[in-house]
């Protein structure tokens, strides 16, 4: 059985601006390691695979939870026509980090220019709020508010 989310790795085009991204967030840097083929290259089912494997870890969670980044060299084409933050694409949708209080972390993110892509919303016991992470992506905040919090 599933215990626990382990990781989620997210393909960048700049490291420096996604680690700077998820630092915000509380996550700190761990092993860096480059890819040139080989056995990891063999695993993800691309074979002559370049790239640099950042793992950043987030501080002070129990069980340990990463973000990996991935920097392809060189790096794959834009897609011209799927942006991430159109949730209406199939397949990954969005991440969400649950947090103790949504209203501060909104204003941390909002003050080092992190762009929201909603208003607060209360559903199901929990306070939402979506926003937009590197290259795009979707992630989400979560604040318990009810049973379960």
């Amino acid at each position: 059985m599933v215990r626990n989310p382990d990781h989620v790795t997210i393909a960048v085009s700049d490291p420096t601006a996604a680690i700077a991204f998820f630092d915000l967030l509380g996550f700190r840097q761990g092993h860096v390691a480059e890819i040139d083929g080989g056995e990891p290259a063999r695993y993800m089912g691309m074979p002559d695979m370049k790239a640099e494997h950042i793992t950043l870890v987030l501080e002070g969670s129990d069980p340990r939870f990463e973000i990996q980044l991935l920097a392809f060299d060189p790096p794959p084409p834009d897609a011209a026509d799927e942006r991430p933050t159109n949730l209406r694409h199939r397949g990954f949708n969005h991440l969400a980090f649950r947090v103790d209080d949504i209203a501060a972390t909104t204003a941390h993110l909002v003050a080092h220019g992190v762009t929201l892509l909603s208003d607060e919303m209360d559903y199901i016991s929990r306070k939402l709020r979506f926003f937009e992470g590197p290259e795009a992506i979707t992630l989400e905040l979560v604040e318990w508010v009810g049973p379960g919090s």
